[in-house]
């Protein structure tokens, strides 16, 4: 009986470790390039950079996990915030306001695709320190599609407080996608 117990407590750490990692893993911001126009006065600071990273690889992170429903995307969003997708097929899906209503829309997504993969990562900072610009390829593994989907997104980020606020996201919609972000987004 001993023996079960001591076979059940490792199991149960063992348990505890894997997820602890997986959401490590999830906090650490994704590599990304700065592009900074020298033109253009820098207003935001590296901490502001690395926050706004942190929480774009936080927001990206809803898409890598396995179970969607228990992801603490909440934590992410102002109570107020807004997200815009002006491409979404649906009306209902073009802006969502509030913290509980974006969250519960964003965790129905990503279940129309799998594998997913975010790369070439670029950070544009703005004349407001708290408006970020960033630029990335999304590709996913879709249903009956031989080869991985990709497509191009560009988003406006605006931060308060440690929380994403505002979120303005367009996407290439000349590119195939196979229909998975255009299921996505009804």
């Amino acid at each position: 009986m001993n023996s079960i117990r001591t076979a059940l407590a490792s199991l149960a750490v063992a348990s505890a470790l894997a997820v602890s990692a997986g959401a490590y893993a999830q906090s650490a911001p994704m590599p990304y390039t700065l592009q900074a126009d020298p033109s253009i006065p820098a207003t935001s600071t590296q901490q502001q950079q690395d926050e706004v990273m942190k929480l774009l690889t936080a927001h990206l992170g809803l898409w890598l996990t396995r179970d969607t429903d228990s992801y603490p995307y909440e934590r992410l969003v102002t109570e107020d915030a807004v997200f815009e997708y002006p491409y979404a097929k649906a009306d209902a899906g073009r802006r969502l306001v509030g913290r509980e209503a974006v969250a519960e829309t964003l965790r129905k997504l990503p279940l129309t695709a799998t594998e997913w993969k975010f790369d070439s990562i670029k950070l544009f900072p703005t004349p407001h320190s708290d408006v970020f610009f960033v630029e990335y390829v999304a590709s996913a593994s879709v249903a009956g599609v031989s080869q991985p989907s990709e497509q191009r997104h560009l988003a406006r980020i605006t931060v308060k407080q440690g929380q994403i606020a505002n979120y303005y996201e367009l996407w290439d919609r000349g590119a195939e996608w196979s229909g998975a972000a255009s299921a996505a987004r009804n």
